[in-house]
């Protein structure tokens, strides 16, 4: 699956506008050019992956820092084309014609293979956010069994390269047979560099983002579409009846138990995230300490639960690992409840119709990039966001909401100092000192894209939903801390 994901990302929107920087670097270059460009930009999806991974000092880096650094290494090498002289002075003042430089920079004025590897490792942060599956791959697969996440990006690369191999190889050979395309100071090759300027300076402004969404609205997203797809009919051996076919076929195979003759008719849009059902564990039995022992930076995010008795606060940095958090409140059974690729907090309390308890698991499914959920005593599947089943026994009921605030360790520490936070000591092996999905937050793109986009805000806008006299109503965090409120503290009041 992550072979065939890599050979499909060539076509997804985010790639199509830079396949012309691959061929302009391969034409640009010697024989061994196409080679060296392609493999020196698996290398980079390789080493960018692992190293954004393991290296904490680069976690916190927003994803549009690498698209300023290899925006700028692309223009860079297109002024080196476009104007060669140029080159030849920076490289001798930085002491690429000292004897230590002087075989690279003989590499990059004769036969441009210092150029060729730039251009491909520069590429590599770039096609990295083409895929769904590379994005769950990367936010899941890998932290949780690192040997299986390094086999599937490795897969991934393969397939990526393989056809770009192909189209920097074709390129060339179409340019090889212009002989006025070869002369390294003609007109061509400084159109290239021209071109590469451009492109490169799209990259590192992020108006690439906007000839991705001029592919998207013509229809080009296909690819994306596509590869969506094999993750939802993934072990689908035989057609499903007419009926069957409004329910996708991994969620009939992971819940067995679940009443499908109860659901709702959106559960046909329904896609796999990759991971399995509880393949995301959630935690069933936490604990706490003292919330002056908390031991991440008190501007980490948390979900607080105050009681008549008691007061409980469920950290951001572990609810990313798992999602889904069953507990109690002064001895009422609740599911705190979270999902990193929406945003969406959300507690509810774990009574089911007939006053049955149950706790609630990670499905493994996605309805419109949320989390659906499910209570295991009936396997009846639920959306997180809205709190509203989807499919069996207890389909169309709707969980109940408990009250929570949403607010800061620091803020909690000051108001509620008699807190407990709930600790990292869950009895599974993460770490939680690091977000697994680094960078999602503050980029536009979606690893699941949803079927609509609010224009009028920010696609990841933080918003808070309440009721008011049984009026729904929505503020983004924003309003809410710029109408007077010294911080941004949010109570949701069911």
């Amino acid at each position: 699956m992550s072979l065939l994901a890599g050979v499909l990302t060539v076509l997804s929107p985010c790639v199509l506008p830079l396949l012309p920087v691959v061929l302009a670097g391969s034409a640009a270059g010697n024989r061994r050019a196409p080679y060296i460009v392609i493999g020196s930009l698996a290398v980079s999806v390789v080493a960018f992956t692992l190293l954004i991974k393991a290296t904490t000092a680069l976690l916190g880096v927003p994803s549009n820092v690498w698209l300023i650094v290899s925006g700028s290494l692309v223009a860079f090498i297109g002024a080196s084309l476009a104007f060669p002289k140029i080159w030849d002075t920076i490289s001798s003042r930085v002491g690429l014609q000292s004897a230590a430089g002087s075989l690279a920079d003989r590499s990059v004025s004769k036969t441009g293979t210092a150029r060729s590897v730039l251009l491909g490792l520069s590429l590599g942060p770039v096609f990295t956010s083409c895929s769904p599956t590379y994005g769950l791959i990367l936010a899941v697969v890998l932290p949780a069994d690192p040997g299986e996440g390094i086999a599937n990006i490795i897969s991934y690369t393969l397939g990526l390269s393989a056809v770009m191999l192909a189209v920097a190889i074709g390129g060339r050979s179409v340019t090889k047979r212009l002989g006025w395309a070869t002369d390294p100071e003609g007109t061509f090759r400084r159109g290239l560099g021209v071109f590469l300027i451009i492109v490169g300076l799209l990259i590192a402004t992020g108006t690439i983002r906007s000839v991705e969404a001029w592919l998207i609205d013509r229809g080009l997203l296909g690819a994306v579409v596509i590869e969506q797809g094999f993750l939802d009919s993934m072990g689908e051996s035989e057609s499903p009846d007419a009926a069957e076919a409004e329910i996708p076929s991994f969620l009939r195979q992971s819940f067995p138990e679940t009443d499908w003759s109860k659901a709702d008719p959106a559960i046909a849009q329904t896609l796999s995230g990759g991971p399995p059902k509880d393949g995301i564990p959630a935690i069933d039995d936490p604990s706490f300490v003292p919330v002056d022992d908390f031991g991440n930076p008190d501007d980490v995010q948390a979900l607080l639960v105050v009681g008549k008795t008691e007061a409980k606060a469920y950290p951001y940095n572990i609810l990313v690992w798992h999602e889904i958090v069953n507990d109690t409140i002064d001895g009422t059974p609740i599911a705190v409840t979270f999902c990193p690729l929406c945003g969406s907090a959300v507690v509810f309390e774990r009574m089911l119709p007939g006053g049955q308890v149950t706790t609630f698991g990670v499905s493994g499914g996605l309805l419109e990039s949320n989390m659906i959920m499910f209570d295991r005593e009936t396997e009846t599947l639920w959306q997180q966001s809205t709190g509203m089943a989807l499919a069996g026994k207890h389909y169309p009921h709707e969980l109940e909401l408990h009250r929570f605030q949403l607010l800061t360790v620091g803020e909690i520490k000051e108001l509620y100092p008699e807190a407990v936070i709930q600790s990292d000591d869950t009895g599974y092996s993460r770490d939680y000192s690091r977000n697994p999905y680094s960078g999602y937050d503050e980029s536009d793109s979606f690893y699941f894209s949803p079927s609509d986009v609010d224009a009028r805000y920010p696609a990841k806008e933080i918003f808070v939903a309440f009721t008011v006299n049984d009026t729904t109503a929505a503020a983004t965090r924003r309003t809410s801390t710029e109408s007077g409120s010294p911080s941004p503290r949010l109570t949701a009041n069911w």
